[in-house]
């Protein structure tokens, strides 16, 4: 085939699914300036993605100088075309007060927004901040919604908000036992306050049979995070749990327990 047949089979445009895949390909290659390039491009043409992607760029100072309030305005232009990390990350720029006026409202919005799109990320924290009373009304059901929602896409902490939801009967009837599962689950994922609170259960036998040794395991695992609840508990398990309990418990711990 000759180089002008060629020519002419070409698309006379690059698609733009092709230019974000090569933005994304120099951007994994550590190839900033490709893909700053590639993306300000097609930002600059109102792809939402591409705006998102920059404004990630602005907020981390990869590979330009850090600029808030350049990355807030790429964010909004994404999130107001619909892109779910752009929103996200425009909800977080809200939170933390950077290139915006910290409003706290506009934070709990665009997290809505991001959350009724499905982003487990944004569910999460929009289920913190109904639980806190941040940025809105305090909402129990609404944080249980919304941590159910998470924890459904594998959200640690979602899990954990839910045991406490079950544990504190927040919009709920105080249920031990469903405390405990979503402790456990949370706990199995490495969430430091999931487990505290299962070590907790296992202490008091609240959920769970009481067990000291599964306590001590578990609550050794969520003190070695920093967890000063744990602390706590584990100062009122060890005189209650045996020399030789507590040896096999460290063992099982430093062969990488899962209890």
């Amino acid at each position: 085939m000759s180089l002008l047949a060629r020519l002419m089979r070409r698309p006379a445009v690059e698609p733009v699914d092709a230019v974000l895949d090569r933005a994304r390909l120099a951007f994994e290659a550590g190839d900033v300036e490709a893909a700053f390039a590639l993306w300000h491009d097609l930002a600059h043409k109102g792809v939402a993605r591409a705006q998102s992607n920059l404004g990630g760029l602005f907020a981390t100072g990869n590979g330009v100088p850090r600029d808030d309030d350049e990355a807030v305005r790429w964010f909004r232009h994404a999130a107001d075309a619909g892109d779910v990390l752009a929103q996200r990350n425009l909800a977080l720029m809200y939170y933390e007060g950077r290139g915006t006026d910290g409003d706290l409202t506009q934070a709990a919005h665009w997290y809505a927004r991001a959350a009724e799109a499905g982003d487990a990320e944004a569910q999460n924290m929009l289920s913190w901040m109904a639980c806190e009373g941040v940025g809105m009304e305090r909402d129990w059901l609404l944080a249980r919604r919304w941590a159910e929602a998470s924890a459904a896409q594998g959200i640690a902490s979602a899990m954990c908000r839910l045991g406490q939801i079950h544990h504190n009967a927040w919009s709920v009837e105080r249920d031990a036992v469903q405390a405990a599962q979503w402790f456990e689950k949370a706990a199995r994922l490495g969430d430091a306050e999931a487990q505290a609170m299962l070590g907790a259960a296992y202490h008091l036998g609240l959920g769970v049979a009481p067990d000291q040794m599964l306590a001590w395991r578990w609550l050794t695992r969520a003190q070695r995070q920093g967890s000063e609840i744990a602390a706590g508990f584990l100062a009122r398990v060890k005189p209650i749990i045996s020399i030789e309990q507590t040896a096999e418990a460290e063992r099982l711990i430093a062969a990488g327990d899962q209890a």
